[in-house]
């Protein structure tokens, strides 16, 4: 009968360590679940981490685009109007440039709107020359 009980105290004994097992197998898959999902956190953590960065180059662009356009705003206010960038409002038509393409604004030309300005220029010479000389013949025939 002592034989008896002992072997079932033994079994008790086993089934508490397998039990005993069995939950520390859960514990264990639970903590490295907790693992798994502070990796996957921190993954996006690092992507939100990215992104912000991205946007600051973003911006950076666009900030770079504002600065460049404010010179370029500087060339088309000239006040000196030889040197004027923007070919529309330029004096001298001949070397006006848009501001927006000019590396040196002296010299450099929009092609478009460069070649228009020069051909409209000799255009309105040719326009008032003929204006004069009609002008001339018209007096002298009277």
């Amino acid at each position: 009968l002592l034989h008896e009980t002992q072997a079932h105290v033994d079994d008790a004994h086993h089934a508490h360590h397998v039990a005993d097992a069995h939950h520390a197998h859960h514990v264990a898959d639970a903590h490295h679940a907790h693992h798994v999902a502070d990796a996957h956190h921190a993954h996006h953590v690092a992507d939100a981490h990215h992104a912000h960065h991205a946007a600051d180059a973003h911006h950076a662009h666009h900030a770079a685009d504002a600065h460049h356009a404010h010179h370029a705003a500087d060339a088309h206010h000239a006040t000196d109007a030889h040197h004027a960038a923007d070919a529309h409002h330029a004096t001298d038509a001949h070397h006006a440039a848009d501001a927006h393409h000019a590396a040196d604004a002296h010299h450099a030309a929009d092609a478009h709107h460069a070649t228009d300005a020069h051909h409209a220029h000799h255009a309105a010479d040719a326009h008032h020359a003929a204006a004069h000389h009609e002008a001339a013949t018209h007096c002298l025939r009277h």
